[in-house]
């Protein structure tokens, strides 16, 4: 699957690259036509700059569409592919004639040529047609060399499902009872007749290790779970998924969470050198604290944080157990006797965690999500709360907005919320509710 998923990231790039070709041609062909008798069309005065800023606006809008209409899959085929592409197309169209009059309207003074424009809508819609044509050749050449395993589960249905898939190469059906081995399959189709409880279990494990699942159900429904009609070729189901982030807004939140690290980084250098200083003239030992936590998919990963306890604080803390404050899995105490007073202006404003933006960066973290926790905490998660383990952790939560020492399962329940009801704008109001919080000192 290696080579359909270069394949498909490619797309877009060619996409941008075969707008730009056709505008070339499109504008030679129109200054071709000037020396041909009988054919007075006048051409209008070109900016060669102007004309450059307004194709390559153009070209990059393209792919833009496609991508806030989810045409840029990397799993998975596209139904109805063309029918979908035509839209799409004419509404680039529209929208570039739009600029076009917009651009003299309001920006520039020299105009577009409305025949230029006619003929690279022309030989684009043509060329893009040919582009996608071999694309999706090759596509479901790879997909029939490498097919979809899909996992029906425990019905008495399968042949006629399976009969209902005869034709379609791309896809492997295999009928199981147990929720063995589960992990190796890319789409669970649960049937009918399944109990709630069974399908709970079914898509606990398939958000954690981030398997696509669709239900043909009579009655039983999740109620925690976003779910949208969706056709598998075959097949009309209800498609279940934890959350609004994927596909494209997995993009967007990847390029905001760099983005945002970045300018943090940039803007706040010198806190990271004061701190550092301060740290090793002070103690005269390690800076940073490098901790194993437990991320998405039960996968370890290591956090970086400014160091603010003892050197032994790891060792300490199962002395200190019998004192914990929390009535929950995870430890605290007030006067914690591994952190020196100072330490504890860093862990009060957060400033230790800051280091966690070159987390975000390595892709092990993101930016506003539940908090990564230790592999004995997370052995002690009920099994509802186990289901944060499906994204990636990330330095703040939507918990933290409502204070630092709220019960877990309250904590756990907010984070959840978060997670099925994700937009980019939540993302922004979390950061910001949580910088003023930090600010108070709560």
């Amino acid at each position: 699957m290696k080579y359909l998923l270069l394949l498909r990231l490619s797309r877009p790039i060619w996409h941008l690259i075969t707008i730009v070709i056709v505008f070339l041609f499109s504008y030679n062909l129109r200054t071709i036509t000037d020396g041909i008798p009988f054919i007075h069309l006048k051409i209008p005065l070109i900016n060669l700059q102007e004309t450059v800023i307004f194709v390559f606006i153009s070209a990059i809008l393209f792919p833009l569409i496609w991508l806030t209409k989810n045409l840029y899959k990397l799993k998975w085929p596209i139904h109805n592919y063309y029918n979908k592409f035509i839209k799409v197309f004419i509404f680039w169209f529209v929208s570039i004639t739009f600029l076009a009059y917009f651009w003299n309207w309001f920006l520039f003074i020299n105009w577009i040529s409305r025949l230029i424009l006619i003929w690279w809508w022309l030989f684009s819609f043509l060329w893009l047609i040919f582009v996608d044509f071999i694309f999706n050749i090759m596509n479901t050449y790879f997909e029939k060399k490498s097919p979809y395993k899909i996992w029906v589960f425990k019905t008495k249905y399968f042949s006629k499902i399976k009969k209902k898939f005869n034709n379609y190469d791309i896809y492997k059906l295999n009928e199981f009872n147990e929720l063995d081995n589960i992990d190796k399959f890319d789409i669970i189709f649960l049937v009918w007749n399944v109990n709630t409880w069974k399908v709970e279990e079914i898509m606990d494990i398939a958000r954690i290790k981030q398997i696509e699942i669709f239900h043909i159900p009579d009655v039983n429904f999740l109620e925690d779970i976003l779910y949208h009609s969706e056709r598998i070729w075959a097949l009309i189901t209800w498609r279940y998924k934890p959350s609004p982030l994927e596909w494209r807004w997995k993009v967007f939140k990847r390029i905001f969470d760099i983005m945002f690290s970045l300018c943090f980084i940039i803007c706040f250098w010198w806190i990271y050198v004061i701190i550092a200083l301060r740290i090793y003239f002070h103690d005269k030992w390690n800076i940073f604290y490098v901790s194993k936590r437990i991320g998405q998919g039960w996968k370890e990963i290591k956090i970086y944080k400014f160091r603010t306890m003892i050197q032994n604080a790891d060792n300490l803390k199962k002395q200190l157990l019998d004192k914990n404050e929390r009535d929950d899995i995870l430890f605290k105490i007030q006067d914690d006797p591994r952190i020196k007073p100072w330490w504890k202006i860093l862990r009060k404003t957060s400033l230790d965690e800051i280091p966690q933006f070159f987390n975000v960066l390595l892709w092990t973290m993101s930016i506003a999500w539940p908090r990564p926790h230790l592999k004995e905490e997370i052995d002690k998660y009920k099994k509802w709360q186990k289901r944060l383990l499906a994204t990636k952790p990330w330095i703040t939560g939507y918990a933290q907005v409502f204070g630092r020492d709220l019960p877990f399962d309250e904590e756990a329940r907010l984070d959840l919320y978060r997670f099925q009801n994700w937009s980019i704008w939540m993302d922004i109001i979390v950061i910001l509710w949580v910088f003023k919080t930090l600010f108070k000192g709560e």
